[in-house]
């Protein structure tokens, strides 16, 4: 499949943003993750970190930061980053592109804009938790430069568990 170049525009997401981020996170999330998690997994942790209160919280958080990834004048694809400034980390929250950017640089470039910007702000080591069976996940996180450090499972509640890599990479 042939496409265009995708220019992506990155940027801060802002208060007008949330029902937008909301809506594609749920849009990803029904298209993504079934086979890897369950429907009624997917739905409580879609109320759990992206009802429109939470992404508010969220963005008023001085600890948070929401980067959204613009392409042709729609919002794709967003990021959600948690400074620990003590320990000089940054964990990767929510990372997420619609499928029809996937596989055209847009999260790489994202990946890239959001360690510079906390590079410059001090920071040395970024890390995530990615599910053990999202492998198209793993092996982006992998092209860009993440590798494992360990396995988790944590209980989120309700009878779920995240059953994850907990993955980093050090910055400058």
């Amino acid at each position: 499949m042939n496409h265009p170049q995708t220019f992506p525009t990155i940027s801060f997401a802002q208060k007008e943003d949330i029902h937008v981020i909301h809506r594609l996170a749920e849009e990803i999330w029904y298209l993504h993750y079934p086979g890897i998690i369950t429907v009624k997994q997917i739905d409580y942790m879609l109320e759990q970190r992206y009802a429109p209160q939470e992404i508010n919280r969220c963005l008023a958080s001085p600890a948070c930061t929401w980067f959204k990834v613009v392409v042709e004048k729609k919002i794709l694809g967003f990021g959600h980053f948690e400074e620990s400034p003590s320990m000089r980390s940054v964990k990767v929250d929510k990372f997420y592109m619609h499928p029809k950017i996937q596989r055209r640089g847009c999260g790489a470039t994202l990946m890239r804009f959001a360690e510079a910007h906390y590079g410059k702000l001090g920071f040395v080591r970024v890390w995530l938790q990615v599910n053990k069976g999202n492998e198209n996940s793993i092996k982006f996180y992998q092209k860009v430069g993440y590798q494992t450090e360990k396995e988790v499972i944590i209980d989120i509640g309700q009878g779920f568990v995240m059953d994850d890599l907990i993955m980093s990479k050090m910055i400058s």
